[in-house]
């Protein structure tokens, strides 16, 4: 009957060399002897003693040795993966692959059974004597007398070479998963390199190692690696075969198998080919009241001191404010809070975007959306006396040419009139309520009543996927609200300072995508309450190609993405939810 290995061979691999004193950090390149006494555990290498969890044994008249101990005495890696639930072992010049959950051995990449040449005895991996010293090239003798076995062992015989200072080069070997692949199939490398002086392996060099093959043939992959003291050892090359067979594209290669927040370039006919076709999908879109969402974004480019805007709170609300300094000198950016009333009112903040005075524009966006997003707080209580008007928010001077950027959630216990304010710096509170009130110069100034979206799509009945735009004004269309200053009907044009709430049913087996229609973008998605930085460095180009935000496994029954338009990004952007069906 076949010998089923279970996980237990992780204590196998590290285990059963736990009681060696002369592990393979310290290996020599001079002929080493060890000595094996079957069915007794003290064992001797140059002479010196040592006990084995699992010693030499005989069953159905074959010897079998312990495999990690003879590893570790001669050099060779023998080393499980816990990922893969599989032990690597290089023996001699051969890669040996025993994969845990399928119950398979692969010898120099060609499958074996497992036994006879390996037993789990004592809960420990054991392989047959003949077989292991053959694949070595170690030398052994039974002594009958004494019931052991006597092995002799020369590493230089096994391909190791002694570089400046004694110290040994290290070597290269890797294996493949399997000889041959179908294309466009994910490859599998297994390293198999190590260093007999434990040095350790510090830098990989490959030569057209690729995730996948996208034309049938042989190709050759090769690699080098150096050890920790600066030895380089030769190249190890092997032979893969891609058959005539296509798993995947090169574009669905990457849906499938890009890591997610990673960037997928592609060329306009591939974007057609493969997005064009898909459908809006079926979204309910409604509007959470209970907050009032003060935007001061007008004039963007400010170019004296003044009141940008002013509005009133009571109760829930978001102050959101992208200016930046177009004069000739410093200026200093507050937002004041006046009561009015007859009672002290005290302002809590709950939920914060803020950065510092800077010139690149997406990066502000950016930075404050990612806070905002992430729940950040930590803004100290404001309580405003009433008649007087206190200090809400004081940012540092910020330089001509640079910008802020600033979201708050806010709660009052009363009425509060918040001032967007550009003033000189440090001037006194006195002066500063004297100032005029700016005018309007195009982009978004006013109040608006909600500042909260909830959607829900439904991606269940859409086979091969479908698209929810955000940011056009038409299938999303901007909140209308009032401009207090200029006694008018507006439009938050962009959306910016709202948050999406976006429910996606039933996705299926997903990859969730961003692609960028309206120009540069730089923004943050919360994906079931994980952020994810939409790229985390640089921008999106538009129609350059698609972001991948996340994956879905097919057994979620819905997906949750918050959203807020970050300043300095354009807009339309589409989120695509992509089946994938292989």
């Amino acid at each position: 009957m076949k010998y089923r290995i279970t996980g237990i061979l992780l204590a196998v691999v590290l285990m059963t060399g736990a009681c060696i004193p002369h592990a393979s950090a310290n290996v020599s390149t001079s002929v080493m002897r060890v000595l094996l006494y079957v069915n007794k555990q003290e064992a001797f290498v140059n002479g010196q003693s040592t006990m084995l969890d699992s010693p030499a044994t005989v069953v159905n008249g074959k010897m079998y040795v312990p495999v990690k101990f003879l590893g570790d005495s001669f050099g060779f890696p023998v080393q499980y993966d816990k990922a893969t639930s599989s032990i690597t072992m290089t023996a001699g010049k051969t890669d040996v692959l025993i994969q845990l959950k399928s119950n398979t051995v692969l010898i120099g990449g060609l499958p074996h059974s497992f036994e006879p040449l390996f037993k789990m005895i004592n809960n420990r991996l054991m392989a047959q004597l003949t077989w292991m010293m053959d694949q070595i090239q170690a030398k052994y003798t039974y002594n009958k007398e004494l019931n052991r076995v006597e092995v002799t062992y020369l590493p230089k015989a096994g391909g190791i070479v002694v570089g400046d200072g004694g110290n040994s080069r290290p070597v290269a070997k890797f294996a493949l998963g399997k000889s041959v692949y179908k294309m466009g199939e994910k490859i599998k490398y297994i390293n198999l390199s190590y260093d007999v002086d434990g040095d350790g392996i510090a830098f990989l060099t490959w030569k057209n190692k690729q995730d996948a093959f996208f034309t049938p043939g042989k190709h050759q992959i090769s690699l080098q690696v150096k050890d920790s003291k600066g030895n380089v050892s030769d190249w190890y090359t092997r032979e893969i075969t891609i058959g005539n067979e296509q798993l995947f594209t090169p574009v669905e290669f990457e849906l499938y198998h890009a890591q997610p927040q990673s960037f997928i370039k592609l060329s306009q006919s591939q974007i057609d080919q493969y997005f064009r076709s898909l459908s809006p999908l079926p979204v309910s879109r409604s509007e959470l009241p209970g907050r009032k969402l003060l935007v001061s974004d007008s004039p963007e480019n400010i170019k004296d001191y003044g009141i940008l805007y002013e509005d009133t709170v009571d109760g829930n609300g978001r102050l959101y404010a992208n200016h930046v300094n177009s004069t000739n000198r410093n200026l200093q950016f507050m937002i004041l809070a006046t009561n009015n009333g007859s009672e002290p009112v005290t302002i809590e903040t709950t939920r914060k975007g803020e950065v510092y005075p800077s010139i690149y524009a997406n990066l502000m966006g950016h930075q404050a959306t990612v806070d905002f997003l992430l729940g950040e707080t930590g803004k100290p209580s404001v309580v405003v006396p009433p008649g007087e008007t206190a200090a809400y928010a004081q940012l540092p001077e910020f330089l001509p040419g640079q910008g802020v950027n600033l979201i708050y959630d806010v709660e009052t216990t009363g009425e509060v009139a918040f001032s967007f304010v550009a003033m000189v710096p440090n001037e006194p509170l006195s002066a500063v309520r004297m100032y005029p009130k700016l005018a309007y110069d195009g982009h978004v100034r006013g109040s608006f009543p909600v500042a909260d979206l909830s959607w829900e799509a439904d991606a269940g009945a859409a086979s091969g996927g479908g698209t929810i735009t955000i940011g056009d004004n038409k299938r999303d269309v901007f909140v209308s609200g009032y401009d207090v200053f200029r006694s008018q009907t507006v439009s938050n044009y962009g959306n910016y300072g709202m948050t999406y709430n976006i429910r996606v049913q039933r996705p299926g087996k997903s990859a969730i995508l961003l692609i960028a229609r309206g120009g540069p973008f730089k923004g943050p998605f919360m994906i079931n309450g994980e952020i994810t930085l939409a790229p985390a460095s640089g921008t999106i180009t538009a129609y350059d190609g698609v972001f991948l935000l996340s994956r879905t496994n097919g057994t979620e029954p819905f997906v949750d993405i918050e959203f807020s338009p970050p300043a300095g990004s354009n807009f339309p952007v589409d989120l695509i939810v992509y089946r994938l069906n292989k």
